[in-house]
């Protein structure tokens, strides 16, 4: 059933106002520089860390919020907790992190290793690296602008999100 605040297509026909295309391209724009990013940076972490794409984005969530429980740690990478599983293994068998049960229960609690966090520490100085080669010529105002627009973007995703689970999946 079509949300009241989204109007649906199939209703009332495609909406091709200049606002309306202005902001397709503009996500669009937004997924193609995310894929950039991400290929960039999969590349990147991998040549200098020995990091896959998941194992980066586990250390830098870890070296951000811990101590995390494997739950949690999932759901702050919008990843499935399998994978997510999977790779906390591969980096505690490399002693970059650390699990252990919390008390009077199942819960894995994962924090960094010393050298889990010498290794974070590196990461987060090579990713401001990364971010003044991008945005460093970029006045700040303007970087504050897109900011806000970002923001508003995820806050209006997040309801597009939660709208779409609150509606089920689809019949097979």
């Amino acid at each position: 059933m079509p949300s009241a605040d989204l109007p649906s297509v199939a209703e009332n026909g495609p909406d091709v106002s200049p606002r309306n295309a202005v902001l397709g391209l503009l996500t669009i724009r937004i997924t193609n520089l995310s894929e950039l990013l991400r290929r960039s940076s999969t590349i990147a972490y991998r040549r200098r860390f020995d990091l896959s794409w998941i194992e980066w984005r586990v250390m830098s969530q870890v070296g951000e919020h811990a101590p995390l429980s494997l739950n949690d740690l999932a759901d702050l990478l919008n990843l499935d907790r399998g994978q997510v599983s999977h790779a906390v293994k591969a980096l505690a068998g490399r002693e970059l992190l650390s699990r252990s049960r919390k008390p009077g229960g199942p819960t894995l609690i994962i924090t960094l290793t010393p050298e889990g966090d010498s290794l974070y520490a590196r990461m987060v100085a090579f990713a401001v690296a990364r971010y003044e080669f991008m945005a460093g010529e970029i006045p700040r105002e303007e970087i504050e602008q897109v900011a806000r627009v970002l923001d508003a973007l995820s806050h209006k995703a997040q309801l597009l999100l939660e709208q779409e689970r609150s509606a089920g999946d689809p019949a097979p």
